[in-house]
């Protein structure tokens, strides 16, 4: 089920705004009157459709993490098509990323990830995700010969994490070439050895 297939026009409206205002203002921004403001729409559009904060949150977490998970498993699909080939792996994981890194979803993940170390049932939302994309990467790592090694999996997600992180923190004309290099790095390292 993709982000987009279940939401009227008007949802992806309000959380694409929701996005918008927590990219630029973080989580203390994210109200919905400033979500009505971004989506260009009449005070209480927002809270019509998502009445309190909470369920705000939650609907914009869902929103995200299904927008990147369909990213990761549209890499998966393409990835599937060169198996055991690291620089074609590495080349498609920095361009999704480096896309990632021009959109504003990426720091709302990285914000509502954040709540979540705070509030336990958006910790819940975001480990079913976390769940889900440790899953398909642990596909993709199948594509490189080795065995089904979860560890080796979250391992991965875990570190890739934090590489769009300390991309985020750099100047925007380093972060494509930090992001190439890092990727390349953790593939070359996380591939099976061959005896």
């Amino acid at each position: 089920m993709g982000p987009t297939t279940e939401l009227s026009p008007r949802m992806r409206q309000l959380l694409s705004a929701a996005v918008v205002v927590v990219s630029d203002s973080g989580m203390r921004g994210l109200t919905h009157r400033a979500v009505d403001r971004q989506a260009g729409l009449p005070e209480g559009s927002c809270s019509a459709y998502l009445r309190t904060r909470k369920a705000l949150q939650t609907a914009l977490a869902e929103y995200v993490g299904a927008h990147l998970a369909d990213d990761v498993r549209a890499l998966s699909k393409d990835l599937a098509r060169c198996p055991g080939d690291h620089a074609q792996a590495a080349a498609q994981t920095a361009a999704l990323f480096d896309r990632w890194l021009h959109g504003r979803e990426l720091v709302t993940r990285f914000e509502l990830s954040l709540e979540a170390s705070r509030d336990p049932e958006l910790a819940a939302q975001f480990s079913a995700w976390r769940t889900e994309l440790v899953e398909v990467v642990g596909g993709i790592l199948l594509t490189t010969g080795g065995p089904p090694d979860p560890t080796r999996a979250e391992t991965l997600v875990v570190a890739l994490d934090g590489v769009l992180l300390g991309a985020v923190l750099r100047p925007p004309a380093e972060r494509a070439a930090y992001v190439r290099r890092c990727v390349a790095l953790l593939l070359d390292a996380l591939s099976p050895v061959e005896e």
